[in-house]
């Protein structure tokens, strides 16, 4: 039997990542109120319309339907670029929860990281029960027309549907 407090441990580790191949993708922004100093600060997310999920066993699953990615580990430059001018917050960085580095948010008031586990938890700002009860009105949509290759996990949710919705209204 695995120990409560070994469990909760277990719990909070990010998912298996693997090769995530998609002919486009958007970042997702919204606000936030920063765990440690409780400014508001931008946090944004990555999703994707449809994507290929390459394994290290060089199997290939297509997906024709959206996601987000969670704990990007790797991006590609071109992507890479893109989202440093619309997410300058997004950095590479290494969590004390995870323990591993990937693509995560820093609040602009004091730096502080505003990790994947919080954001997409229940209750956070990409978290499903925020998302039931707000909508995702609130969620900026900001699409690039850029091939993305990312080492990272995926969450599919009815909400990343809206996002779909969303990001294939013209502007």
């Amino acid at each position: 039997m695995i120990e409560p407090d070994r469990k909760a441990v277990l719990a909070a580790l990010p998912e298996l990542s693997s090769v995530i191949l998609s002919p486009s993708f958007a970042v997702l922004t919204t606000d936030h109120e920063c765990w440690t100093c409780v400014a508001a600060t931008s946090v944004s997310a990555l999703w994707v319309p449809s994507f290929v999920e390459r394994f290290d066993d060089g199997e290939e699953l297509t997906i024709s339907d959206p996601a987000v990615l969670r704990y990007v580990e790797s991006i590609n430059l071109p992507a890479s670029q893109h989202i440093s001018a619309a997410a300058p917050w997004m950095l590479m960085a290494t969590t004390k929860g995870s323990g591993t580095r990937y693509l995560a948010n820093r609040c602009q008031a004091c730096g502080a990281i505003q990790g994947d586990f919080h954001l997409f938890g229940v209750d956070g700002p990409f978290g499903l029960v925020t998302l039931e009860k707000r909508g995702t009105d609130h969620i900026k949509v900001h699409t690039f027309d850029c091939p993305i290759e990312a080492v990272a996990g995926i969450a599919q949710a009815t909400w990343i549907d809206q996002i779909s919705a969303k990001s294939l209204q013209p502007r």
